[in-house]
């Protein structure tokens, strides 16, 4: 999504154009505001101008939704009578990049609500769809089965965390292969059937209605044969392929396929860590070039420094004898008294002395020793990261060895590719099959409904029963689609969740998995140990990090790359579980996700977490003066936080 613009919309009064762009590795737009401000407004603006009628629950009439409408128009001064949300997103479609801009508005003229829609594909307004026709081609772009499952709200991770029986699953499940189509299908053949079963009318042309029943009954043995062949045929040879996978794989990991795919990886850091290995080298002997050696003997250098402190006073001794002797060649009455008291004062173990230093020789040697202690602390350092590289270097060449040639692996990787592209092909054909089962089943709607309209011509009950026969037919080869469609989903659903669930949880979390029963489709939480967790002995932190992990898998094995959109997400979290969110959901689910929060689900702790990964950051603010809410750049805390990192820079 690149912007939304609300006019006169629920609290926003006025004109509010929101950029939401985000940029590649920052994939989060954080909305922040207090209770009742408007954050909620953003995610159904949202689901309003894509939607309209179909984004409320239920089916509801076209005066409920007029009120509805009348109702999210900004009255606060009275006199507006319009409003209108628009959004713009950028869509691929067979490989081309496309701009739409959907502005769904609406009016009340003279006590009746005009909506209007508009689509502009690539600044082209489409005009020559009206109001239905633009609606379906938006149903087209995005499936409103699909979006439910990446627009979601704490009331539905609620229901998820609360589902005991797996009904919010399974009717997730419907939606994402689109099975919720097919019972609707289903459904409209089952009232055409109960019409039928009390109409009742004169005598038509019977050649019409046996055409029709010859239509309808191919139609429905091609359904029913594409069905069984999908569920009987083309699902066992899938999991086939994929057993195939998993042993090719086995055996590539057998022959040191696990470290040959590291193999060049390993090279590199075995040259980075003799480059460092090299470089320590150099530094040692630099190192024993200089005063180190004066620590090599240090009971020695003790001595030795006792010797010099002795011989440094002898030194002074000397040069004042020398001072004394000059002085006394100067005194003119010079007796023998004299001459005995100077005796007296020369230092008489001048004589004793080993070496002839001076004071400035004394200092350097001084010096020359204490550095050696430091030098010493050095060495001792650059020997420990020494031995470290010696380690790893011989830890890196081990697993070197253990990767085997390229030459040797060929084959394998070979028959790994042929079978990953025997998969690719076998997806593309279970796309085709579906496809070509959903054209049948539009196909066999449409006859039963021709059906019931010619046999309402007709007064026969055994014409009657006919219809029936055929009808109940073609629900039953709905109902069969059905299931196989949604048990192959369910496998890479599992997988997917378990992935995103072992993301989320914390090691002393009870759960660690989850098995989905192919029947009843049912969820199994399952310890580490392999035992089922009743679900009723988990935290409420747990439940909802297990509803925040189906929702992400839900939306990630839907195929389709749309954005997230989190509405009030962390209110019933504890900080433990609230920092797994926010360091490894929100920043992980999807290349654009808008979360609406409160200042107490992402504080300023949170927030500061979050920075790194957000692209857009708004808040909320109610004006009282002027009865709207404005969407102000920011968060929260982040100017204070700016300028904190400012000041610890500076």
């Amino acid at each position: 999504i690149n912007s939304l613009t609300l006019e006169n919309f629920r609290v926003f009064k006025g004109k509010h154009h929101i950029k939401l762009k985000t940029e590649k590795g920052l994939p989060i737009v954080l909305f922040g505001g207090l209770n009742g401000a408007g954050k909620t407004s953003i995610l159904t603006a949202v689901k309003l101008a894509l939607f309209g009628k179909a984004s409320l629950k239920g089916n509801i009439t076209s005066n409920v939704y007029s009120n509805y409408l009348e109702d999210q128009i900004n009255r606060d001064e009275g006199e507006l009578n319009s409003a209108s949300v628009a959004i713009e997103f950028d869509y691929s479609k067979l490989g081309k990049q496309y701009r739409y801009l959907i502005e769904r508005s609406w009016k009340v003229d003279q006590n009746k609500l005009k909506e209007s829609l508009i689509i502009h594909e690539n600044e082209k307004q489409l005009s020559e769809l009206n109001l239905a026709q633009a609606q379906s081609f938006i149903f087209d772009l995005i499936p409103l089965g699909i979006a439910d499952l990446f627009f979601f709200d704490g009331e539905k991770i609620k229901e998820m965390a609360d589902d005991e029986d797996g009904h919010i699953l399974i009717e997730a499940l419907k939606k994402l292969v689109g099975v919720d189509l097919v019972e609707k299908a289903a459904f409209d053949t089952g009232v055409v059937l109960r019409k039928n079963k009390k109409m009742s009318g004169s005598s038509e042309d019977r050649n019409l209605i046996d055409k029709l029943e010859t239509k309808l009954y191919e139609t429905e043995e091609q359904i029913e044969k594409m069905s069984n062949d999908y569920g009987n045929s083309h699902l066992p040879y899938e999991a086939e392929l994929e057993a195939k996978l998993k042993k090719a794989k086995q055996k590539l990991d057998e022959r040191g396929g696990a470290w040959s795919k590291s193999r060049d990886s390993l090279i590199a850091e075995q040259g980075t860590i003799s480059a460092e290995k090299k470089e320590l080298e150099t530094k040692i002997i630099e190192l024993m070039r200089g005063d180190i050696v004066f620590c090599a003997a240090p009971s020695f250098m003790k001595n030795l420094m006792s010797q010099l402190n002795k011989d440094l006073l002898v030194s002074k001794s000397i040069d004042f004898n020398d001072q004394l002797d000059k002085k006394l060649s100067n005194l003119k009455n010079n007796d023998k008294a004299l001459a005995s008291l100077v005796d007296q004062l020369k230092d008489k173990d001048i004589l004793n002395a080993k070496h002839q230093i001076s004071s400035f020789q004394f200092s350097e040697t001084e010096r020359a020793i204490n550095n050696s202690n430091n030098s010493k602390k050095d060495l001792l350092l650059l020997i420990e990261q020494y031995d470290d590289t010696e380690s790893k270097l011989d830890d890196l060449g081990l697993n070197i060895s253990r990767a085997p040639d390229e030459a040797e692996l060929k084959s394998i990787f070979s028959i790994i590719n042929g079978i990953e592209l025997e998969i690719e092909k076998a997806s593309y054909r279970k796309k085709e099959i579906k496809r070509q089962i959903r054209e049948l089943l539009n196909i066999a709607i449409k006859l039963t409904y021709d059906l019931d309209k010619a046999y309402s011509k007709l007064q026969t009950e055994e014409d009657s029963l006919k219809v029936d026969n055929v009808g109940n037919k073609v629900i039953k080869a709905m109902d069969k689609l059905s299931q196989n469609l949604i048990k192959d989903k369910i496998s890479e659903l599992e997988l997917e969740f378990n992935k995103v669930f072992q993301r989320l949880t914390r090691k002393k979390d009870m759960a660690h998995h989850v098995n989905i029963n192919r029947e009843n489709f049912k969820i199994e939480l399952i310890d580490k140990f392999g035992n089922i967790v009743n679900k009723k002995r988990i935290s409420s932190g747990e439940k909802q990090i297990y509803a925040f992990s189906m929702l992400e898998s839900l939306g990630k094995v839907s195929g389709r790359a749309l954005p997230f959109i989190v509405d009030t997400p962390l209110g019933r979290l504890d900080s433990h579980h609230r920092t797994r969110l926010v360091e490894n959901f929100f920043p992980k689910i999807g290349e654009q996700v808008i979360v609406l929060s409160t200042d107490t689900e992402v504080d300023s702790e949170f927030y500061e977490a979050l920075m790194p990964h957000i692209s857009q950051s708004y808040e909320i603010v109610f004006n009282e003066s002027e009865g709207s809410s404005n969407v102000d750049s920011g968060y929260f805390w982040s100017n204070s936080l700016k300028e904190k990192k400012i000041e610890l820079l500076a």
